[in-house]
């Protein structure tokens, strides 16, 4: 979508959202790739959403066009839009969040996860969140795990987590100095709320059994206390030897890991 054409689509979202009259809204979703420069405009929709004692949110900022792109032709697009778009994060997260502490069913991409580490004290952004179901569409790259982690260390009710997993980057933000490495990065990573009194559903979409994938699971099943079930449903369109890589790392999973919950399920869901 071009610019004039991304400015006209929010003010058509704007007039709209000003004309509805009801009182609650069922879903709510927000689709805009590449949202700088229009900070105020997401942040007044998601407030009118949430105004609307809104069950359903979902606040999607991936660029869906980077879906069909090589990673040749993703790194020559990330370069032009570094210069068309400045490297700086106008959106208010802090008062984003805000508004998002009473939605139960919430769905939010990798661009929200990494901007989240752009704070300054990024764990005590805001009081807890009433979030009971919560679905992160991520590459499960390492830079998205500061976000996980605030996520789950907000949202201390949450009782089923779904990763909706994406096989491209699909957005462009400044580089962070923030250097992490997922293997201490989980390990270190203490036992949130969540994971002791109510989370009991992981949802993996996609899965292919990833390094990165595996040391997630390895940190939930290993704190997950009540936790009743770990669904990983394999990715479609694998060739033969990444389907015995996904049946290598399923296995791993279930002979190896050490788990919290006696009660616990892993099961494979092939494509």
């Amino acid at each position: 979508m071009v610019e004039p054409d991304r400015v006209f689509f929010v003010r058509v979202m704007r007039e709209w959202v000003s004309r509805f009259t009801g009182k609650v809204i069922e879903n709510f979703e927000i689709h805009l790739s590449q949202p700088m420069g229009f900070a105020g405009d997401i942040m007044s929709l998601t407030e009118f959403a949430t105004s609307r004692q809104v069950k359903n949110l979902v606040l999607d900022f991936s660029d869906p066009v980077q879906r069909n792109l090589s990673q040749a032709q993703q790194t020559i697009r990330d370069c032009l839009l570094r210069c068309r778009y400045p490297q700086k994060n106008d959106l208010d997260v802090s008062h984003l969040f805000f508004n998002l502490l009473y939605v139960r069913t919430l769905t939010v991409c990798s661009f929200f996860l990494q901007v989240l580490q752009d704070c300054d004290d990024p764990m005590a952004l805001h009081d807890s969140m009433k979030t009971r179901h919560l679905v992160m569409k991520t590459n499960m790259h390492a830079n998205d795990f500061v976000g996980i982690s605030i996520f789950l260390n907000s949202c201390p009710e949450l009782e089923s987590l779904t990763f909706d997993l994406v096989t491209t980057s699909r957005f462009v933000r400044a580089r962070s100095p923030l250097v992490i490495d997922p293997v201490s990065h989980w390990l270190t990573s203490k036992a949130y709320e969540c994971l002791e009194k109510t989370l009991k559903v992981v949802k993996v979409k996609k899965f292919r059994g990833s390094s990165n994938e595996l040391h997630m699971l390895q940190y939930l099943i290993r704190t997950g206390c009540v936790m009743e079930r770990v669904d990983l449903y394999e990715a479609n369109g694998l060739n033969h030897n990444q389907k015995r890589w996904v049946l290598a790392a399923v296995e791993e999973v279930q002979q190896n890991f050490k788990r919290a919950s006696r009660h616990l399920r892993i099961t494979l869901h092939n494509a």
